[in-house]
């Protein structure tokens, strides 16, 4: 019975210690950096601005290495915060950048699409991507850069999709006219053989 009423208490200090703990950490700041961070590597922008990512990446990796270890709240909050300026810093910078390099990209694609007359063989994969395109467009014009870019990068693998898909199409059709030809062909040259003899 003693041995529970202390194991009791025992679980109680250590539920306390790891609330108070956790409570100290800055969980909002470590979030908000995270989240940011997470854009800077999906939208790969790490080399737009290096200097400024390495800056943003060791005081992110510090900053998660005192939260490890349970330690320094107030620097950690200090980490993270400058953390967060260094990323939000990369996207403001790099985003208009990125936007305009797949605007330019897409161009090429949507040229592809067209030639290959990919809105009629995959139509809907071609409506989507031109979707997305006038999408992109409209946030680019109000400078909705991260929208843009999202809009973009849908655009892209959309019209990618429907022109590989369209080119599979012609590919195949064109093997199988081919054949037929080489079919027609054989039987023209039986027919020639047993018409000689």
């Amino acid at each position: 019975m003693q041995f529970k009423s202390y194991f009791f208490i025992s679980l109680v200090f250590c539920f306390i210690f790891i609330l108070s703990c956790s409570e100290t950490m800055p969980l909002k700041e470590y979030k908000d950096a995270s989240v940011l961070r997470d854009k800077t590597i999906r939208y790969d922008l790490q080399n737009y601005s290096k200097e400024e990512f390495d800056i943003a990446e060791v005081n992110y990796s510090e900053a998660i290495i005192l939260i490890d270890e349970n330690k320094d709240p107030a620097k950690v909050k200090e980490l993270l915060t400058s953390a967060s300026n260094s990323y939000q810093l990369i996207l403001s910078n790099a985003l208009p950048q990125y936007a305009q390099t797949l605007k330019e990209e897409i161009s090429m694609e949507r040229v592809y699409s067209k030639e290959i007359k990919a809105y009629r063989v995959d139509k809907d994969n071609y409506e989507f991507a031109e979707l997305n395109y006038i999408n992109a467009l409209s946030a680019l014009s109000t400078n909705n850069y991260e929208e843009a870019v999202n809009c973009f990068i849908n655009s892209k693998k959309y019209h990618h999709k429907a022109y590989f898909t369209t080119k599979i199409r012609y590919d195949e059709s064109s093997r199988g006219i081919k054949e037929a030809e080489e079919k027609i062909k054989q039987v023209d040259e039986l027919e020639k053989s047993q018409s000689a003899k």
